[in-house]
């Protein structure tokens, strides 16, 4: 159960036809990330965020996934 800034989420191992941008610190709901937005190759639309660094060791295991947000996808035919 993943959120966004926009509702529902999911947490991905890999993704793909996506660009990742500058790394920046955020604090988040779970605590403070090292995260770059990514963006869709296509449309260059962000679309959800990659995790770099949890500083929390209980959110260690986000460290190197993406949160794609439901809400910002779109099916492309």
């Amino acid at each position: 159960n993943f959120r966004g800034q926009h509702g529902k989420a999911y947490l991905f191992n890999s993704v793909v036809n996506v660009t990742a941008g500058d790394a920046s610190e955020r604090h988040m709901t779970t605590g403070r990330h090292i995260v770059r937005d990514i963006t869709c190759r296509q449309c260059n639309e962000t679309v959800g965020w990659k995790y770099d660094k949890a500083f929390e060791a209980s959110e260690k295991y986000k460290e190197g996934k993406y949160i794609l947000e439901a809400e910002l996808l779109c099916n492309v035919t």
